[in-house]
């Protein structure tokens, strides 16, 4: 195996005049807490150059002890815990699974760019591609679905016979092709129908999902019966329809308060956000004692990312033909400079929907944010959640390929990704529809919801001290920066996945059901 070779240099390496070695990366992929981001594309480049043939991700598992707390309960230690002093804090917690061996999201993500199955579509030809060097398929069926926003419209499956380093090529019957709105998707995925040494009868090794169409709605909505009222006092906007009201302060700008009948549906104010409680790549070496000033955390504190607070530059209401139009402008600003600004809509019509429109401005003179979004604490506590997008699992913007769009619907406590040290997680890209308790958002956004705030989060050593918050905390980002992971000591998130300066648009529809 080659040493170790900065990430930025390893196509130059493979280029050298006279250099015909193979190159084995002896650590790649630093997979501490909510990390792997840009993990396919190091596999892009193994697949690329025969020469580079592959690595080792540092590492497997978290190395934490288990400790117990006064009432005999267990929870995970690391550096630091037991008296050691100087220590790495949290560094060695750094694998694909927890110490008790249940997996990281970002272990799929590693088990999907390695499966020894690729595919590529070509009109209704699927080509199989077999990676493996000695087997030949005598264990697989390639099971195919065609589904419209997670609806099956046809489905099928074909015995794979592939040699090693062979191709197969599978051809389907005609494709449904449904004029309704919605994301048509295939889905194809290789089952083993026989039980192994190693698997279950069932085990899917490999899958792959082609999106073959997205349909916009061209229905336009009946007319409302009823068109909401605005009320103007000295401090607030009210809007009312049926049972129905939502609250805009005046002063502040934010929507305030919300009201189904008699019940308050927001315990916070919604707001503007561009922050997330940093991960492990966000802070890289950085402690209280040597700051690393390049450190992705230093820079959005120095730059006052996590203290800037809103001026309101405008607030004004309208009432249209068939509906009431809020419009805020606020500048959000640190010690005089202005860091973003963020233009919105609100557009309640006589359906009882809310169209927020969203425009923002990101300086040139501030570090690129780690999310262009919204935030707010719901009053309500249901049990599960119901989105339509990518999922089952935790994914980002550059650790997403393994994710699948689908219908999902999960225990509130499954969104939450219960890292030994606590940050930012649970964000599922790609949504397309989001349902919680009354509430319905609809658009083209990422989201995380949990019981615990960005903040609490922040101020946490470890998980076993995060407290459940009344109600719930809900994040809707229409942009979200990337992970990283080629590392966690250097800003690893590539350009393509941050959020530079430059000017942002994003749109939500907000409903009750």
């Amino acid at each position: 195996p080659f040493p170790a070779v900065p990430k930025w240099s390893i196509k130059k390496w493979l280029s050298l005049p006279g250099e015909t070695r193979p190159l084995i990366l002896c650590e790649y992929a630093h997979a501490m807490g909510n990390s792997l981001g840009g993990f396919a594309k190091y596999w892009q480049a193994f697949r690329q150059y025969p020469r580079l043939q592959g690595g080792f991700v540092w590492d497997w598992v978290d190395q934490s002890l288990i400790k117990y707390d006064e009432n005999g309960n267990p929870w995970s230690a690391y550096g630091g815990d037991f008296g050691d002093t100087p220590n790495d804090r949290q560094f060695c917690m750094n694998g694909l699974v927890f110490a008790d061996r249940t997996p990281h999201p970002a272990l799929t993500e590693a088990k999907h760019q390695q499966q020894f199955f690729q595919f590529s579509l070509s009109g209704r030809t699927i080509e199989v591609t077999s990676e493996y060097l000695f087997r030949h398929s005598d264990n697989e069926l390639l099971h195919w679905m065609v589904a419209l926003d997670g609806k099956p419209l046809a489905s099928g499956e074909v015995p794979l016979d592939v040699a090693p380093q062979g191709k197969q090529l599978i051809e389907l019957p005609e494709l449904p092709q449904p004029k309704s709105a919605g994301q048509l998707w295939l889905t194809v995925h290789v089952v083993q129908p026989n039980a192994t040494t190693w698997s279950a009868a069932g085990h899917i090794s490999a899958w792959q999902q082609w999106r073959l169409a997205e349909n916009l709605s061209v229905t336009l909505p009946s007319a409302p019966h009823a068109i909401p009222q605005l009320t103007t006092s000295e401090t607030d906007f009210c809007i009312e329809l049926d049972n129905k009201r939502w609250q805009f302060n005046r002063q502040s700008g934010f929507l305030s308060q919300m009201w189904i009948g008699d019940k308050k549906q927001l315990l916070t104010p919604l707001r503007d956000q561009f922050t997330r409680a940093p991960l492990d790549n966000d802070i890289g070496v950085s402690e209280a004692t040597r700051i690393d000033p390049n450190a992705w955390v230093e820079r959005w504190k120095a730059a006052g990312h996590y203290q800037a607070e809103a001026a309101l530059l405008q607030c004004t209401a309208d009432t249209l033909a068939d509906a009431v139009l809020i419009t805020t402008v606020h500048a959000w600003q640190h010690q005089g400079k202005t860091l973003f600004i963020s233009r919105k809509t609100y557009r309640i019509d006589g359906s009882g929907q809310m169209a927020i429109t969203v425009d923002v401005e990101v300086a040139s003179n501030t570090p690129h944010p780690a999310r262009i979004g919204l935030t707010c604490q719901l009053a309500q506590v249901a049990e599960r959640v119901n989105w339509l997008g990518l999922g089952p699992q935790e994914n980002y913007p550059d650790r997403l390929t393994a994710a699948c769009f689908d219908r999902w619907d999960l225990p509130l406590s499954d969104m939450y990704t219960p890292y030994v040290f606590p940050s930012e997680n649970g964000l599922r890209c790609g949504t397309r529809e989001l349902n919680y308790g009354p509430h319905q958002w609809r658009g083209d956004f990422q989201f995380n919801i949990s019981r615990y705030s960005q903040q609490q989060l922040m101020e946490t050593s470890h998980r076993h001290l995060l407290h459940a918050e009344e109600g719930t905390w809900l994040n809707i980002d229409g942009f979200h920066m990337g992970i990283g992971g080629d590392d966690s000591w250097s800003p690893s998130v590539s350009a393509e996945f941050q959020l530079s300066a430059g000017s942002y648009h994003y749109q939500l529809l907000w409903c009750q059901k």
